[in-house]
């Protein structure tokens, strides 16, 4: 690197840097790779209203997290100050996320925070954004074109975005009316006019449209009327900003292509009170199903405070002085051949020795270490693996006492140490891991937890216990009697139910797959009465 480019790099290191990204409609997995990337990496995020929490909640817990929105006929951030802030947390040598919905330079001021970075010499990335205009129609079941109906679309915008205008109102749709297909964003507050106009310009009265209110989220509704009644439907039905209007002949085909709402979880959201490295597992499976996963890791994993009976387990592991390892976690999993590596080996050093694991998210972990387990009991629980060696033994008495080696996390039951050595087993149990409380900062709970929560999923006793230390006993309470509990397995329901709360969904089997299928049968059930 030469003289000149170093300056410039340790120059941008010491100014900061901001990335005007947007977030696309409202889906967290409609982000591109590049804005999941910015979020992950940024000190400060400055976003808007319509962010949803689950989008939030890939922010790193310790950065800054600062609300910049517009409310409709309320509250407003002056756009001033909003590049000002901008400015001067780069200036600290902060990396800012800019957080904006849909695309930064669709319909919102994007452009005008850029020229305001590039005046005061601050470097900025751009990184676009699915955009409302054509997403929230696809997530309504309505394609903009369609070789029947449409071979064009006009976009216009409802309401000015200008703050201090009284005049401009918003674009004239008298000259989009033309289009085979008309969008409008921000078009709630201005409905009766944009009609107007839309008849004006040559939209028949009887022509199909359609309003979005918060596409892509769970709250989405969807009104489809004649162009001409909608305004009156709109009110009668209490439709409020954010709304999308679509009118023309393709909004005849969400009759047959509406996706979203049909999906089972649709209108959920869902906590994930999973460890960070797990929790994306199962968010991803219940946002397969239609629900926004919103994730609050609310444990993490740590090593023993004692790493000397671990090591000794590990030298004669690697030795061959177990008959079984005996792993009941994917962490006991991860964290015991992140040891073996450590030392220089792999999985040939255990050629002579047999594996056994509770349940096939564990098993697969170990397969892709290159080991397939010899052993997993029907029965996905401590108990089912000990009944398991209670009938392998009964059938074929060992000749000696096999010895095993429970590697798992500190505080873990003693029922399969104690049912093992009752089979005569040799047992070495070592704490491999510590579950530990990820205490969040109370900022950053407050904005993942501010719009409600229909359902909280514990996998473990540790984060029922988590979720009452990190938000307090009161708040703790006070959400969970007002949502949905869903539980996997016995030991994690009975732990809820000590803390005086009735779980609403307990998986009978005891996977990440079991719990999504469980809250997909209970979130049907709801539906078919009406709840």
């Amino acid at each position: 690197m030469g003289e000149r480019e170093g300056q410039r790099t340790e120059g941008i290191r010491r100014l900061g840097f901001v990335w005007l990204v947007g977030a696309g409609p409202g889906d967290a997995r409609l982000l591109t790779l590049k804005a999941k990337q910015c979020l992950e990496q940024a000190d400060v995020v400055v976003y808007d209203r319509l962010i949803t929490p689950s989008i939030l909640s890939l922010v790193r817990p310790d950065a800054e997290l600062i609300y910049a929105g517009k409310t409709p006929g309320g509250e407003k951030t002056p756009q001033e100050q909003i590049n000002a802030l901008l400015i001067a947390k780069a200036r600290e040598g902060k990396k800012v996320v800019r957080l904006k919905n849909g695309d930064p330079f669709v319909f919102g001021r994007g452009a005008e925070e850029a020229e305001a970075l590039a005046l005061a010499n601050i470097p900025f990335d751009v990184v676009p954004g699915i955009s409302s205009v054509f997403a929230v129609p696809a997530y309504a079941g309505i394609p903009l074109t369609d070789r029947r109906y449409a071979s064009s679309f006009a976009v216009g915008v409802g309401r000015s975005t200008a703050e201090d205008s009284e005049t401009d109102k918003g674009g004239d749709f008298r000259a989009l009316a033309k289009a085979d297909t008309v969008v409008a964003l921000m078009a709630m507050g201005e409905l009766e006019r944009v009609v107007a106009q839309l008849l004006e310009g040559g939209k028949e009265p009887q022509t199909p449209a359609a309003l979005i209110e918060w596409g892509a989220t769970p709250r989405q509704r969807v009104l489809v009327a004649p162009l001409a009644e909608l305004p009156l439907k709109a009110r009668t039905e209490l439709f409020r900003p954010p709304v999308v209007l679509i009118v023309g002949e393709v909004v005849r085909l969400r009759t047959q292509l509406a996706w979203y709402e049909g999906k089972p979880l649709f209108g959920k959201r869902i906590l994930v009170t999973r460890a960070e490295e797990q929790a994306e597992t199962l968010a991803s499976k219940l946002e397969d199903l239609g629900a926004e996963a919103v994730r609050l890791p609310l444990i993490r994993i740590a090593p023993p405070d004692d790493e000397t009976p671990l090591q000794q387990a590990l030298e004669r592991a690697l030795k061959g002085g177990y008959d079984w390892i005996v792993f009941t976690s994917v962490n006991g999993v991860r964290t015991f051949f992140e040891r073996v590596f450590q030392q220089g080996a792999d999985a040939r050093a255990f050629a002579s020795t047999r594996f056994a694991v509770i349940g096939p998210a564990t098993g697969e972990a170990l397969h892709s270490y290159g080991i397939h387990p010899d052993a997993m009991p029907p029965q996905f629980t401590n108990e089912g693996l000990a009944e398991m060696f209670a009938q392998r033994f009964s059938a074929h008495p060992p000749i000696s006492p096999p010895r095993f080696l429970l590697w798992r996390a500190h505080g873990a039951r003693e029922v399969l140490a104690q049912r093992l050595r009752a089979l005569g087993v040799l047992v070495d149990e070592v704490s491999a891991y510590r579950t530990v409380t990820n205490f969040l900062p109370s900022d950053y709970l407050n904005v993942l937890l501010k719009e409600p929560v229909h359902i909280v999923t514990f996998t473990s006793p540790s984060t029922v216990r988590a979720f009452f230390e990190v938000l307090g006993d009161e708040r703790a309470r006070s959400l969970l009697n007002n949502c949905a509990v869903a539980v996997i397995g016995p030991v994690t329901e009975q732990t809820c139910r000590q803390r005086g709360i009735e779980p609403a969904i307990v998986s009978q089997t005891h996977t990440i797959d079991g719990l999504v299928e469980a809250l997909a049968e209970w979130a049907m059930a709801q539906k078919q009465k009406g709840v």
